[in-house]
């Protein structure tokens, strides 16, 4: 539809310099003035058009698909994200390779049934799943790509029979050295072998309460 309207205009203004040179060579000045206000219109209105195109662009659903190595510590998570100003119904997401997660399933947003990926998605709104942990997912991908894309489709209202698809492509290459992921389950072991040191340090704080209650915890 763009490029007919586009087309058009163009169509227009070739129309109207033509119209100028058979004027020109006429003689007939009026005509000449005429087709120049003509072509200052078209373009004047070519613009608007434009300028309406880009702003009813910008606030179509916008569906981008990332990984978070942040949000869970030691956890990989793939998130979806509607970066647009209106809701985005029924996405669907075709894999070129399907990324696969720990149990080595295909990852899925919906694990209930057979429907939509994700039914809905608002404005600024996202979800995620897990995929795995940093260094499993680097592993099972070592011998491939670490580059991964495909169709995402959705509808921009609930009962529109008409749907958008639009490609999407994200990488792992570039958290291969990334200090987020370096050493994520020797920090968790750490820090679950100080859960029984903690215990026995609250044991001993409650012990000396009850055989003295008047005695603050720490004298």
């Amino acid at each position: 539809m763009r490029k007919f309207i586009q087309a058009t205009f163009v169509f227009f203004i070739l129309a109207s310099i033509s119209l100028i040179i058979i004027s020109f060579y006429n003689k007939q000045w009026g005509t000449i003035t005429a087709s120049i206000s003509l072509i200052i219109a078209i373009i004047s209105g070519w613009i608007a058009y434009e300028v309406f195109y880009k702003q009813t662009q910008a606030e179509k659903p916008q569906i981008v698909l990332r990984l978070d190595f942040r949000s869970r510590h030691g956890l990989v998570l793939l998130v979806a994200e509607n970066l647009g100003k209106r809701p985005a119904f029924n996405i669907r997401i075709k894999w070129d390779k399907e990324l696969k997660n720990h149990k080595e399933e295909t990852v899925k947003f919906n694990k209930y049934d057979n429907g939509p990926d994700i039914p809905v998605l608002n404005a600024k709104e996202t979800t995620s799943t897990v995929v795995d942990v940093p260094h499993k997912l680097f592993s099972r991908y070592k011998e491939y790509r670490f580059d991964f894309s495909g169709i995402i489709t959705y509808q921009e209202t609930l009962k529109s029979k008409h749907k958008t698809s639009n490609p999407f492509l994200f990488s792992i290459k570039h958290y291969g050295n990334s200090p987020e992921i370096e050493n994520e389950e020797p920090k968790t072991m750490f820090e679950l072998q100080k859960i029984p040191e903690k215990l026995e340090e609250i044991t001993k704080e409650l012990k000396k309460i009850s055989k003295n209650p008047d005695k603050k915890p720490g004298e």
